[in-house]
């Protein structure tokens, strides 16, 4: 351990094992895994469609875009544009990317990623960098161990809904900035070459990866702030004129100059001066276009701001320096504190040791380690600021101010395992960190609506936004959910840093190594481990993967619904039948050769049903808005849940039956159960219920399950009929629907004895819920006073 500190210490091998982490967690198995669907395909699909093969398709593309173009032409020019002009470079970055990748790598998913991770490589290298120029390669090593096992930076890197590219740019403005010096060597004036070189590549990479705003003020502005927006500098170039001054006044009168003394300089920070003048010119440019002065409105609500007897009022057009539209008004669905979720989950688990780190380092001896805490601080701060305002005035946008969280824990605990004593309070801090981790790996195995993880939605849509990627509940790592490796890798490092705050000396070293194993866990499992596995249920490439390895000459594919470019993609030489109703998909499947079908999952409930007891099977159904279907099971199972749960025919087996029809208003039959007649407390046991649909039933209703007794009700096992795969409003007279569910365990608290078990229908939410009416029961069967559902058994708890 002490040899591999000794080794990290110098500076060409910490940069290596930076390069060497960035790459083996970045560019490997890029093109393993689909594009997530919709939102990453529509991007591939819009920016970087696949190459035009033959000339009649080239000639379908070509010919309307040249007369569009054509049209266009004749228009006059737009001077107040609306959206998006073509040509446009603020805030293209990714599209562009995506596009060279395709035309000059592959026309594959690893054409279209790969310069997005070389983007996230280049993110990791010029955040190392600056912590291994102010700190020594080892804080650079753990700041790109640190800055690897984020979800922003690895789902960034390696997805098209990513804007690493502000990232980036941030990053190597930050670090150019950082390393100018006045060269007093030969290696120095190569050192200043490269830090030239990083700040004008990170200057392109920025505006075009994010715009003025949140690509080039937030690093000026961030640089600016740490170094006293110049102020120094300015007061050196005082001290320089007045001791020029002192020196001519020697030559010319010396008896003037007795007494005066040269002033000292404090080492004034030109870069901050010219990052403040830089970003003031920015502000500048935004302000002209985004803003106009006109003649005060007085019965506009809410009242105009004036100057001058001038109202300033948005243009309401696009700009070309900030890469979008100000909207007039606020978008109100971002409160300001919309991101904070985001940066949460996005940088977890160490994120939230960041303010801490941070105050310690501004609060600390070593110069430059104060440097760097007050950059990391005015770095986070400006982006949240930046893109909180960006949201509620442009449009979705994803914070850029992770790698300064990744900075300031690099440099920190570098300080720390330098000194001999924990710094004071380290027990709390340590604690803390813990606390928090747990709470937010909490989060993410939250259950809010029945099926629904909500914290494991918000992570599954860290890159689009709200909760638009629902996250697929039958995603499993080694046999257990993937949203539970986020907790439990976070507890390893989480551990692992406790120890290291709190124990004695001689355990730090062996904890320190468990915290930086998890850490790295962390961020393979990113990489290789959550994108791929969500990628099964969240694209369709496993869908065709599975059609390769089972057609054979001959056999013909059927795909009903827009997937995109996803069939050329991931079944090049395949050339399929596009269906456009699902009565042609029944015909289909009634062919006499195989025939294989890609079809929406949401079509499958009534598929199931003009299909009437003809064979046709489920191959494939991970992908949760698709299933590939065939008229023929060959070579695979059948995977169909509906051949299950709703019959055509009465169940062979019912555990018990009621004594007379219990029907809900005349629409639903219910014909027999299958349930225990004694259960532990607290334990889960399966149910069975069995209906008939005489009549269409419509709508969306749950079943209700009350466990009643004389303390009260134990329990329920309220649920969507079916595992909610087609809802009532599917179910088609005829149908017999075998509902199997799991109760989760009556209430342990109450008393041992007899419950009744009470059932029916409901809809509506707390406290607006309305049952189906009971239009035929037995009296005995009936609730008294009638609430519309129907006693069915009794249950004994032991």
């Amino acid at each position: 351990m002490q040899f591999l500190a000794r080794q990290l210490a110098r500076w060409p091998v910490a940069l290596a094992a930076v390069l060497v982490l960035a790459f083996v967690v970045l560019l490997p198995g890029l093109g393993s895994f689909g594009m997530w669907e919709a939102q990453e395909r529509q991007v591939a699909d819009r920016v970087a469609p696949r190459r035009i093969g033959t000339v009649a398709e080239l000639r379908s593309i070509v010919e309307p875009t040249v007369q569009a173009v054509i049209n266009k032409a004749e228009l006059p020019v737009e001077t107040c544009p609306k959206q998006t002009p073509p040509g446009a470079v603020a805030r293209s970055l990714t599209a562009r990317a995506a596009a060279w990748g395709r035309d000059a790598i592959d026309d594959s998913d690893t054409g279209r990623r790969l310069p997005l991770a070389l983007l996230g490589v280049l993110t990791v290298l010029a955040t190392a960098g600056m912590a291994l120029r102010t700190s020594g390669g080892r804080a650079g090593v753990l700041t790109a161990l640190v800055l690897l096992s984020m979800p922003l930076l690895v789902l960034q890197s390696r997805q098209l809904t990513s804007e690493i590219g502000t990232a980036a740019g941030s990053a190597l403005i930050l670090y150019g900035l950082l390393a100018l010096r006045v060269p007093r060597s030969i290696v120095a004036i190569g050192d200043l070459a490269v830090a030239g070189l990083a700040l004008v590549v990170g200057l392109v990479v920025a505006f075009t990866g994010g715009g003025a705003l949140l690509g080039l003020c937030v690093p000026l502005l961030a640089f600016a702030a740490a170094g006293s927006f110049g102020a120094t500098a300015i007061a050196d170039a005082g001290r320089a004129v007045r001791n020029g001054g002192l020196r001519v006044l020697r030559v010319v009168w010396p008896r003037g100059a007795i007494g005066r003394t040269p002033c000292v300089y404090r080492g004034g920070n030109a870069a901050a001066l010219v990052a403040t003048l830089a970003a003031i010119g920015v502000l500048g440019v935004l302000a002209y276009q985004l803003f106009s002065l006109k003649q005060p409105q007085p019965w506009v609500t809410p009242p105009q701001r004036e100057v001058l007897d001038h109202a300033i009022v948005p243009t309401g057009c696009w700009s070309s320096a900030l890469g979008g539209m100000w909207r007039p008004d606020d978008d109100l669905r971002y409160i300001w504190d919309s991101t904070f979720e985001q940066i949460a989950y996005g940088t977890f688990p160490w994120g939230v040791l960041a303010p801490i780190a941070m105050m310690a380092l501004i609060n600390g001896e070593d110069p430059e380690r104060r440097r760097i805490g007050a950059l990391s601080l005015a770095w986070a701060a400006g982006a949240w600021i930046a893109s909180e305002v960006f949201q509620r005035k442009v449009g979705f946008t994803i914070w850029a101010g992770f790698p300064a969280l990744a900075l300031a824990i690099g440099v920190w605990l570098d300080s720390v395992l330098a000194e001999r004593r924990l710094p004071a309070g380290a027990k709390l801090v340590g604690l803390f960190v813990l606390v928090a981790v747990v709470d937010l790996g909490k989060d993410m195995l939250m259950l809010g609506e029945p099926g629904q993880y909500l914290g494991a939605v918000k992570i599954s849509s860290l890159l689009v936004g709200g909760d638009q990627i629902t996250y697929p509940t039958a995603a499993h790592i080694l046999f257990l959910p993937a949203k539970l490796w986020i907790l439990l890798l976070g507890l390893l490092v989480a551990g692992g840093f406790v120890v290291v705050m709190a124990a004695p000396a001689r355990a730090r070293g062996p904890a320190l190594t468990v915290a930086l194993a998890g850490t790295a866990l962390a961020a393979a499992f990113w990489a290789f481990g959550w994108q791929p596995v969500l990628a099964r249920h969240l694209s369709s490439k496993g869908l065709f993967e599975t059609y390769l390895d089972l057609r054979k000459s001959g056999d013909q594919l059927v795909i009903l619904g827009d997937y995109g470019d996803a069939p050329h993609d991931y079944a090049p030489d395949a050339k399929p039948e596009v269906l456009t109703a699902r009565e042609q998909l029944v015909q289909a499947l009634g062919r006499p050769q195989r025939v294989f079908a890609v079809t929406p999952a949401t079509e499958l409930c009534q598929l199931h049903r003009e299909m009437g007891g003809k064979p046709y099977f489920v191959l494939d159904d991970d992908f949760t808005k698709a299933a590939l279907l065939s008229n023929k099971v060959d070579g695979t199972t059948d995977k169909n849940p509906l051949r299950r749960m709703i019959l055509h025919a009465p169940p062979a087996q019912m555990g018990a039956k009621p004594k007379a029809r219990v029907v809900f208003d005349s629409r639903v039959e219910l014909i027999g159960w299958d349930m225990p007649k004694v259960v532990g407390r607290g334990s889960k046991f399966d149910v069975t219920l069995y209906f008939k649909v005489l009549q269409p039933v419509g709508g969306s209703w749950q079943v209700l399950m009350h466990f009643d007794g004389q303390a009260g009700r134990a329990g329920n096992g309220d649920h969507w009929p079916i595992d909610k795969r087609c809802e009532t409003s599917t179910w088609q007279p005829g149908d017999y629907i075998v509902d199997h569910f799991t109760v989760q365990g009556l209430a342990p608290a109450f008393p041992a004895g007899q419950y009744t078990v009470w059932t029916g229908f409901f809809t509506g939410s707390n406290p607006n819920w309305r049952n189906m009416p009971i239009s035929e029961a037995p009296p005995d069967m009936r609730d008294d006073p009638p609430t519309d559902r129907v006693k069915i058994t009794t249950i004994t708890v032991d």
